[in-house]
This record gives structure tokens, sequence and C-alpha cells, in this order.
């Protein structure tokens, strides 16, 4: 470790490679490792850790009696040019800057802030000094203070996209959504040439409900990247969205007639254009469907108008201002499934697993699908267990248990599509043991149960009934017979929001630890335009909720091209362990063998140990920038 005792440091926790797929595994638990086993990565410069230095107060009256001193000297000797004083100004700022930076480094924010308010008095118009502090308050849990020391350098460099990024990383993370949004369009209107932040602008505004203002901004970043057909379906999905139905088809077409035979875009196209045409329920989300016979046009407005923003209280976070929200929408329209379970969930984030046991009890009263079903009896289980109402966690644990042996059973000889999904029986298993001590009588009679003889193998099999063998042939008739493409799974339609709050590229990655033993990952230098030798590109995610339990994430990264193939190989990948309760991570982007090519960049993020179709729930984008030619 490499820190201050309470902040930050800059060992990089250590990497584990898979021996069977060769990607890098880390926690971010340090503690979870020994520390033989660190290896050490500066998060903030590619150097050598600095060697000891003075005091900085100390070195500042050092700085302030050789300046003092040399200015009889130099006035005896020369008067000078302004320009050279000037130069003299400048490299004084940046040599305290450089103090500053090594403290920062060494753990010290608050001397490293002293050196720089002392450094921005004596020279106030030296910008890279308040650029620095902006950066170091960044890191210092001091969000309000660091957006208004970024505004100090914009009110004099109102185009500097480094300090518009900076500034907008820190109003993503703080939860400032409309005003991140609105530091994105400034960023867009600068950098008008990049075709990723117009992509990032419409993807914020979807999240807000904005769908108009999401389509325009998708039509700007197709424009720019015309070729990229992927795209296009996301365009055309936002056109469906505001029911312009024929521009939707216009561009689902448009794919079609342009990708090659066997595209893993075509799939999802069609699915598209079967929306489109009118072959699903959905018919877009300014469609206004009649929910209930009994409510009103206003009651119907007034619904279609609250969802949005309950979902974005509930994804950032936002438990308390979320649950009245969710509570009017289920008035409105009881038999909203998802607003009950996101309620539900809701509850239990706000410590009231009581009352979420109600609401999930609802859930499964309104006929949901195997997996919501599954999920929903899980999350009961959980609130039993901190309820310490132990007999009715262990029914329900067992229960997800006994399904999932059955299914593991039932389909031992079978090869299972490799997007399927199934219950993980060794996490019910630990959930079980948890419980088993507290219901002895009950886990005995489990353990009399399990020692009963069970029939033979070598018992001949039933015979299928006629209707059976029907039911059999028809459903080995309709099971796909090509998987979506992982690549192109999310094309055309919403991400699974419901895991990451935000994920932001960045140049580096600090930890900070709180004396409560939780942290944070803290992005440094974020952007979405890294040049070609840039050694690492950090993804620093946030989590919508704290995990309940150890996750894996993967992120697989490619070269986004006009048209995907399903044998393109991934150009970057990493993964990573969430363990209980953390809220942020970050996955680290190493440069391929022989270095990064110019061109846009596509990485789907997994959750789960299977990385498909069925588990990508969010995608983020990032560029490479060739170097200029020389003259």
């Amino acid at each position: 470790m490499y820190h201050d005792g309470t902040r930050f440091h800059r060992w990089r926790p250590p990497n584990r490679r898979s021996e069977q797929t060769g990607v890098a595994f880390h926690h971010h638990s340090a503690s979870w490792y020994s520390e033989a086993q660190c290896t050490e990565v500066s998060t903030f410069m590619n150097r050598s850790s600095p060697s000891p230095m003075p005091r900085p107060r100390t070195q500042l009256r050092q700085s302030s009696i050789a300046l003092l001193v040399g200015v009889p000297l130099f006035v005896t000797l020369t008067m000078g040019s302004l320009t050279h004083a000037e130069d003299r100004s400048l490299r004084s700022a940046e040599h305290i800057a450089e103090q500053a930076r090594v403290v920062w480094e060494d753990g010290m924010s608050a001397n490293a802030l002293e050196i720089l308010d002392q450094g921005i008095h004596d020279y106030p118009d030296a910008l890279t000094l308040q650029k620095l502090r902006a950066d170091i308050l960044t890191t210092s849990r001091g969000p309000r203070e660091a957006v208004e020391a970024y505004e100090t350098v914009l009110a004099k460099i109102p185009t500097a996209l480094d300090v518009r990024w900076a500034k907008w990383s820190v109003l993503t993370r703080s939860g400032q959504g409309e005003e991140s949004i609105a530091e994105l369009g400034r960023i867009a209107r600068i950098d008008g040439q990049n075709p990723l932040v117009y992509f990032r602008l419409a993807q914020e505004l979807r999240k807000h409900n904005r769908l108009e203002e999401s389509l325009e901004s998708y039509k700007k970043a197709v424009e720019l990247a015309s070729n990229v057909l992927g795209w296009r379906l996301a365009l055309a999905r936002a056109r469906f969205d505001v029911l312009d139905y024929d521009g939707a088809e216009r561009d689902v077409q448009y794919v079609l007639h342009n990708i090659s035979s066997g595209s893993p875009l075509e799939l999802p196209a069609r699915n598209l254009l079967a929306q489109v045409n009118g072959n699903s329920i959905d018919r877009g989300r300014r469609f206004d469907p009649v929910l209930t016979k009994e409510m009103t046009g206003a009651q119907r407005k007034e619904w279609a108008s609250i969802r949005a923003e309950a979902w974005q209280l509930f994804s950032m976070g936002r438990y308390q201002e979320a649950e009245p929200i969710y509570q009017r929408m289920l008035a409105l329209n009881p038999n909203d499934a998802l607003a009950n379970y996101q309620l539900g969930l809701t509850l239990m984030q706000l410590g009231r697993c009581k009352d979420a046991l109600t609401v999930f009890g609802k859930v499964s009263n309104l006929d949901p699908n195997d997996d919501d079903y599954a999920d929903t009896m899980f999350r009961m289980g959980q609130c039993f267990v901190e309820l310490e109402q132990w007999e009715d966690a262990f029914v329900h644990f067992h229960t997800l248990y006994d399904a999932a042996v059955e299914f593991e059973e039932t389909n031992k000889h079978v090869r299972l599509p490799p997007d399927t999904r199934v219950l993980d029986k060794q996490k019910i298993a630990r959930w079980l043991e948890k419980v088993r001590p507290h219901v002895p009588e009950l886990a005995t009679r489990e353990a009399d149960a399990a020692a009963s003889p069970t029939p033979s193998e070598e018992s001949p099999a039933p015979s299928l009934s006629p209707e059976e063998e029907l039911y059999a042939r028809a459903n080995e008739r309709f099971k796909p017979q090509k998987p979506l493409d992982p690549q192109a799974s999310l094309m055309g339609r919403d991400a699974d929001f419901s895991w990451f709050r935000f994920v932001i590229p960045a140049s580096k990655v600090v930890r900070d630890d709180f004396p409560t033993g939780a942290h944070e990952f803290i992005p440094l230098y974020p952007g979405d335009s890294f040049p070609a030798t840039q050694a690492e590109v950090y993804l620093v995610f946030g989590l919508v909720s704290a995990s309940f339990d150890a996750v894996p994430l993967t992120v697989r990264c490619f070269v986004e091209t006009s048209e995907m193939t399903g044998e393109q190989p991934a150009v970057a990948q990493d993964r990573v362990m969430t363990t209980m309760n953390d809220q942020s991570g970050y996955f680290m982007l190493v440069p391929p063998k022989l270095g990064w090519t110019a061109g846009l960049y596509h990485c789907g993020l997994f959750a789960g140990e299977q990385t498909s179709a069925d588990t990508l729930v969010d995608e983020v984008r990032f560029r490479i920038i060739a170097p200029p030619r020389s003259s």
C-alpha cells in the first residue's frame, strides 16, 4: 500500500489470470490478498516514485527567499523584457505545480492544496495550478469545489476539452444528471466532428426520457459515422420511440440492404423491423397504452410522465426519493410488475425488508416469467435472513436449490446454448449454509431425505406419451438456430441499466479509502479520445446498488468497423470480481501486442460467469486518435 493512512494509494490490486481464458482477474478489495502479492502501478504519473522532499511550507519559504534575493541582482544587471518575466513566471508556476503533484501522489491532498493555494495567490493567471487544484479536489470528496475550480479555468479557456471532460466526470459521478448532460452538450459543440460525443449524449438523454433531443443527437452521430451500420439501428430505435414508424423502417431497411449475408446485425435488425411493423406489444416509449379501463386520460398521462423519473432516481441510488413515486405508479396501475419489483428493491435498499416482502409477494401473483420469479424468490430469502425469519428463509433458498439441482440433473447430457440462463447452485448453497445452523430440525429432515434410497439409474426411462413426443419435436424445431451475437445484441434496443450507473473512460484511476473500510475508484483525465501511445485505458464504473455477493464482471472490446463479423477477436478485455458492498470499480484495458490502432472501439460489459448476448448488460465506447502527420 502507498497512501497516507486514510486516503488513496498508488498500488493496483493484484491480478490473477485465468488458465482457461487468459483473461486477467483482479479484485477490487485489496484485503483478499497478502502484501507479497501486490504489484506497483502508478495511478498518477508514468514514472517512478518521487524521492522524499522537504515539507511543503519549508519549500515555499525557500522559494520565496530565492525570489527576493534575485530581485535586486536582476535590476542591477539588466531590466530584461516583459516576455522574459512572463517566461520566468510560467516556469515558477510549473515548479509549484510539480511540487504539489509530488505531495499529492504521496497521499497528502491537504498539503498539496495548501501549496497550490499559495501558488495561485502568487500567480493568479496560472491556469495549470487551477486545473491541478480541481483534479485534487475531485479525489478529495469535494465535488462542488472541484466543479467551481474547473469553471474558473473554463471562464478563461472555454474550449479546453480536457477540463470540460473532467468537469463532466465529476457531475456524472455525483449524480447531477441534468448538469452533466448540459456539459456533454457543450463538449459536443466544441468537438463537433467527434461522433462518439454525440452518441454518448444521445444515450444519456435517452436515460432521462428526453427522447426527442436524443433523436437529434443520434442523427448527428450517424451523420458523422455513416459507415457504422450498427449505429443506424440505434437511430431507428430512437425514431420508433417517438412514434416515427416510417423513419424507423427506412433506417432498418437501409441496414438490411447494406449488410452481408450472415451478419451479426441481421437478427437484431429483423427483430426491430418486426416491432416497427406492429408484431409486438412494444409500440415505442411515447405510445400511450390504455393500462386499465378505469384510468382517466389524466391518470394515464401522469403514469407515463413519472415512470421515467422513478427509474432515474432508482438508477442513481436515490431510493428515498424514488419510493413515493413508485407508490404513486402502483396506485395508478397496481398490475405494473416491473414497478412492483423495483419498489421491492428500493425498500430493501432503505432497510425496510418487512415492507419489501409484502411488495415481492404481489410480484409473485402477477404471473412473472421464470427468471423474474426466481430472482424475486431469492430477494425474499435475503429479506427473511435480514429479519431473522430463518424457517421462511430456509424454505425459499431450499426451493431454489432444488430447482437448480433438478435442472442440472435433467440437462446433464444436454448441450445448452451459450446464452442459457440457469440458477447459480453454488451461490444459493452459500445462503443455505448461512441459514442452516438456525433451523436444525429442518436441516436434519433435509439430510434424512437426501440419505433415502433413490431409484436405480439402470431403471428404464419412462416412455413418452404421443402428446409429449409431439411437443418435444415442436420444441426442437423452434429452437433458435443462430444465437444472438454479443457484439450486436444491444443494437436497436436499450441496455440493461440496472447494473451500471456510469462507465467513464479515463487515462488514470485513483482509489479513495474511507475510514469505514469502504472505498471508491475515481477516474482521472477522463474523456472518449486517447492517443495511440496510450499505455492503458481505464473504464471506471459505478454500480446502481452495492453488490449483495461476489459477482464477476467482464469487459470485451472490439474495433467498431462498418460491419461487425462474428469471428472478430477481442482486442482488449478484462475481468473483475466485485465483493460485498462494492459500489465502484474499474477495468484496465492493456493495448494489443502491436499497440492501439486508430479508430472506434466498442466495449461490451457482461455480468455473470458467461459472456453472451444474455449476460450483456451495457456498453461503452472510446476512440484512438492517430498521431498528426509531420509536414
